[in-house]
């Protein structure tokens, strides 16, 4: 098995960075601190968090993707075609994202997080996954005044993204993730959304990912196997009905679990994590599966989010020996 997170990671903690990144950022709003200094605050904080993954042994890391606002926002706003506007609620949660307009043909103005995760790669030895919108979920959480057909304005967001995954992949990201949380949430249109992945997946040159949170899985993985990536991502956490699920599909992809509540600070066990572990194994081998929390860990409080990582390490270093 290997050890990961899904995205993002606490942007505030209670020791290290304290509340540095949100009063830099105020400070940079007033103009009293530069790009440059708001850059060295990213760049600083971005360092730690990934130190705090490495150190608690997780074997795949992400940049804790501390510049991100929400899902969709870095993405958008390098986006030709696409402005910012007010705040809406993030699914069931009780966060909100700036919802994109589309006002115009969409295109990419150039590389929009590349420079981002060759700084995260250069600060560890371990293998970094860059995470990128899914073309459906992008197109969904949109105001669309362009297209006006979910259709163009999904597959056009999934040629963009796929520009964006090569030039990730050609600077070594060993893994692409796309995220697709809105499937499980609503009724989905599985020929679109797999058609998506097709275009966005094309001619990337390492493995890929589909990841799904906070949702249901029951009645989708089926479908989702049938998308063009090396790799399914799964919450089984918030579902009750996900290990039927996982019973019934016959599995034809790796899966990333998502075992470990994100949005609920109540520490697992390492016997509950061992019993999941048990009956995935009687599913699929386990050098095709990674687990890691069900979504990513800004919902929680840095301690308990850094506890639910040096929980799940120490069940996995336990459960292999």
């Amino acid at each position: 098995m290997i050890t990961s997170v899904v995205g993002n990671f606490p942007k505030v903690s209670e020791t290290t960075y304290s509340t540095k990144l949100i009063g830099s950022i105020s400070r940079w709003e007033r103009k009293e601190l530069g790009d440059n200094g708001l850059e060295n605050v990213f760049q600083e904080i971005t360092r730690a968090v990934i130190e705090e993954q490495d150190q608690a042994g997780l074997d795949l890391l992400t940049d804790g993707q501390i510049r991100w606002d929400d899902l969709v926002r870095p993405v958008a706003r390098r986006l030709e075609g696409a402005q910012i506007n007010g705040l809406s609620r993030w699914y069931n949660n009780n966060v909100y994202y700036r919802r994109p307009v589309i006002r115009g043909p969409l295109s990419r103005k150039g590389p929009m997080l590349v420079d981002d995760y060759r700084f995260a790669a250069s600060c560890t030895e371990k293998p970094i996954k860059a995470v990128l919108p899914g073309p459906y979920t992008f197109a969904l959480v949109s105001e669309d005044r362009h297209y006006r057909k979910l259709r163009p304005l999904v597959l056009r967001l999934a040629e963009i993204l796929n520009q964006e995954a090569q030039a990730l992949a050609e600077a070594g990201a060993p893994l692409i993730q796309f995220d697709e949380p809105s499937v499980g949430f609503q009724k989905t249109d599985f020929k679109l959304l797999l058609e998506a992945l097709r275009v966005a997946t094309r001619h990337i040159k390492t493995k890929t990912a589909v990841s799904t949170y906070f949702g249901s899985v029951n009645g989708t993985l089926e479908n989702l196997q049938k998308a063009p990536v090396d790799i399914i991502g799964l919450d089984i956490v918030s579902d009750s009905k996900a290990f039927a699920a996982l019973k019934r599909a016959k599995i034809t992809k790796e899966l990333a679990l998502g075992c470990v509540d994100g949005r609920n600070t109540k520490l697992e066990s390492v016997s509950d994590l061992h019993a999941i572990f048990d009956a995935v194994k009687k599913r699929l081998p386990l050098d095709r599966v990674t687990v890691n929390p069900n979504c990513g860990l800004e919902f929680l409080p840095h301690t308990q989010a850094l506890a639910k990582v040096q929980r799940l390490v120490e069940a996995v270093r336990a459960y292999r020996n």
